[in-house]
């Protein structure tokens, strides 16, 4: 068992475990400055290779299931601030949130296949810990020019990783590959504007994607790990790229953001975005939140601009808005558009 310490955006982060568990993780957060040792670490994970029987618990009382994992389970303990993680056959893992610490027990086959640790098991609760820390995870590619970043969201297979690398080969400086952090330009003050932080974390890259670039005809060489359809591959080494450890978001661009809260919900997310001073555009069939945060609106039709001027003046307009499947809003019966 070794330790290493991580400085991850100014925290520090000690990771202790086996030479399985450094080299996986390593090769993750390779690219973040070397954090200390001595004294109480910021946060902190222990991995410990089970010789028994496993000695980790669920903790009591009701828990809140907060992701699918298939045959496991990932549960969250609000009145102990405590995040449980099993994977059946491969270890337990339990997270004490309010000490900002988190052990892993594993097995040997998980041992075996060490992207399960540096991967799930490390990701899931580095998550919830950040949290308590101002920094929220986003799934995406992040990229920037000059103190401008761009973000890529989409889901795995979409084609993140392939446009990261084009942009990185043009130019673009690099943050990361499928995880971000956002945090408040000023602790606790969303309204004086938000960082995008990095993780240039390892790349996954598809034999299809690899296809596309004559630097990378090596990969398909190299086995995925696991047995999984991806190959690791460091960005910034293959590149000589530096990475970007940080940017301002110059536009937000959101695609019907409320169409899954609710009424509280969707309340909370507008008042943030109100605070927010980046530009926004945003793709939406709410039109109460047109109407309450856009002061220009563009209707599209069959992917047709149809009219573009004053959200309340378009909006209010009865005959535009049924000629194209839409209703003037309620809002807007309290609202003159003069």
């Amino acid at each position: 068992m070794t330790s290493h310490g991580y400085l991850f955006h100014g925290l520090n982060l000690t990771i202790t475990g086996g030479a399985e568990v450094q080299a996986a993780l390593g090769a993750r957060l390779g690219q973040f400055p070397s954090g200390r040792l001595q004294g109480r670490p910021d946060l902190r994970f222990d991995f410990v290779k089970m010789t028994g029987s496993q000695p980790v618990v669920r903790p009591a009382g009701v828990g809140r299931p907060i992701l699918e994992v298939g045959a496991g389970e990932v549960v969250y303990f609000d009145d102990l601030e405590q995040l449980y993680l099993d994977f059946p056959g491969c270890g337990r893992s339990l997270c004490d949130v309010r000490n900002r610490h988190a052990t892993v027990w594993y097995s040997e086959s998980a041992a075996a296949d060490a992207w399960l640790l540096s991967h799930p098991f490390f990701t899931i609760s580095l998550t919830e810990l950040l949290k308590r820390e101002g920094l929220f995870m986003v799934h995406a590619a992040g990229l920037a020019v000059g103190r401008k970043g761009l973000l890529l969201a989409g889901d795995s297979g979409s084609g993140k990783t392939t446009l990261t690398l084009m942009l990185v080969r043009a130019g673009f400086g690099f943050l990361a590959d499928d995880t971000v952090f956002l945090s408040a330009s000023v602790p606790g003050e969303i309204s004086r504007g938000l960082r995008v932080l990095a993780f240039p974390d390892e790349a996954g890259v598809t034999e299809q994607t690899a296809g596309f670039f004559a630097e990378l005809q090596s990969l398909p060489g190299r086995p995925p790990p696991g047995g999984r359809n991806k190959k690791p591959l460091g960005v910034a080494q293959t590149y000589g790229v530096k990475p970007c450890w940080e940017c301002e978001p110059a536009v937000l661009v959101l695609d019907e953001p409320t169409s899954d809260l609710d009424p509280r919900g969707r309340r909370e997310f507008k008042a943030l975005l109100r605070e927010i001073p980046a530009t926004k555009l945003i793709a939406t069939h709410d039109l109460e939140l047109a109407v309450e945060l856009c002061a220009r609106a563009i209707i599209l039709d069959q992917g047709q601009i149809i009219a573009d001027g004053c959200t309340v003046e378009l909006l209010a307009d009865e005959k535009l808005m049924f000629a194209h499947g839409l209703e003037r809003p309620h809002i807007l019966h309290h609202i003159h558009p003069h």
